[in-house]
């Protein structure tokens, strides 16, 4: 709902993307009173150019892939309970590559999300063989969420203003004045990360990517991933999906087609499409941190921190509790190229942390981010 008057809220969450909709859902389920703030519109950012994929990570034995499929499991499980409308739990398969892939995978199939199986290039009769050589890993509750669906849907009872670009933050007698509106706190989760001096410390990089829909009688029974990702089919349209590179300089003044082709190009090898045509073309930027694990909790006062503490930046660890952070003020960032499959998460976590003030894990929370920068 749109606010016509000034109003005091406990929390302007920026960003109305999936970080942001996910962090004021669930504190709107602990009894906060909150609002969310957006330049433009629900899902015009990254969220919405993404193709909303909930994938698990495989092949990999490490901490991001743990925490990567924790949250997969636990993103389907959210969906499922409270949007399944949305949810299209078709299933994924993840196309091998290699040889070798296959034999890393099955050795670290202990590791993988349940529900999965092994198919062999012959039991894959959608895809071309050449593509799919090597077979597939299949993950039957992998799935597509729709995003604008989804997040209008998680906000459709909260206080929305847009539209508002959110260039300064500064609390003044106890709140924060943004707008028409006073908050006691502020989450930022702006994908396409708002320059905030507060945050900088976090070393956000920007990742761009594009979603296209095409339209084509060919139906595709499930969602797939090898250098691209494919929707399954729903009402003719399927979605064709890519991350590129951090860093990627996306301006909407050039042409892009370059880009769109080759990723189409990927689309077609793999599948032998009939009647194709390009409905929709989508653009958007979210952002990464270095490590790639998205940064979460209290905003650490990086030059108050560094002035009271300067030896840090010469290795001596300082105790997280001596830190001084600026007042009520958080982040839900970082998410990269799953903002999807992380969003509720941590969105959970940071709402028991600001409810309950229980501890954030170090792999997530700004100390970590905030160790990185000075050294």
């Amino acid at each position: 709902m749109q606010i016509s008057k000034r109003s005091l809220y406990d929390y302007a969450i920026i960003g109305a993307g999936i970080s942001g909709a996910c962090v004021a859902y669930f504190l709107k389920k602990s009894g906060k009173n909150v609002v969310v703030i957006e330049k433009d519109d629900i899902a015009s950012g990254g969220s919405g150019a993404a193709g909303a994929f909930l994938s698990p990570k495989i092949c990999s034995k490490s901490r991001y892939t743990s925490f990567i499929n924790d949250s997969f499991s636990y993103a389907i499980k959210f969906y499922r309970e409270n949007f399944p409308e949305f949810l299209d739990e078709k299933g994924i398969l993840r196309i091998l590559r290699s040889e070798d892939e296959i034999k890393k995978c099955r050795d670290l199939e202990d590791f993988m999300p349940k529900d999965f199986r092994y198919l062999n290039s012959s039991e894959i009769d959608i895809l071309n063989q050449n593509s799919c050589k090597f077979g597939g890993y299949f993950f039957s509750n992998g799935a597509v969420i729709d995003a604008s669906g989804v997040i209008s849907q998680m906000i459709k009872d909260i206080d929305l203003l847009k539209p508002l670009h959110v260039e300064h933050l500064e609390m003044v007698d106890g709140v924060y004045n943004i707008g028409d509106i006073e908050a006691k706190g502020v989450i930022i989760c702006a994908g396409a990360s708002e320059d905030f001096e507060q945050i900088s410390y976090c070393g956000l990089k920007n990742i761009f990517g594009h979603r296209v829909d095409i339209e084509t009688s060919t139906i595709v029974p499930f969602h797939l991933h090898k250098e691209c990702s494919i929707s399954a089919s729903r009402d003719g349209i399927v979605h064709v999906g890519a991350t590129h590179i951090p860093n990627y300089k996306y301006d909407k003044s050039k042409d892009y087609t370059k880009e769109i082709d080759e990723m189409l190009e990927k689309a077609k090898s793999y599948i032998d499409f009939k009647e194709f045509s390009v409905k929709n073309i989508y653009f958007g930027a979210r952002n990464s941190t270095q490590d790639f694990f998205p940064v979460t909790g209290e905003v650490i006062d990086a030059k108050e921190t560094l002035k009271k503490y300067p030896y840090i930046k010469k290795g001596t660890l300082v105790p997280r509790e001596k830190y001084l952070f600026h007042k009520n003020l958080y982040i839900c960032a970082g998410l990269g190229a799953r903002g999807f499959v992380l969003a509720p998460k941590l969105a959970s976590y940071l709402t028991q942390r600001i409810c309950k003030e229980t501890h954030i894990d170090k792999t997530i929370d700004t100390q970590r981010v905030f160790i990185r920068y000075v050294r």
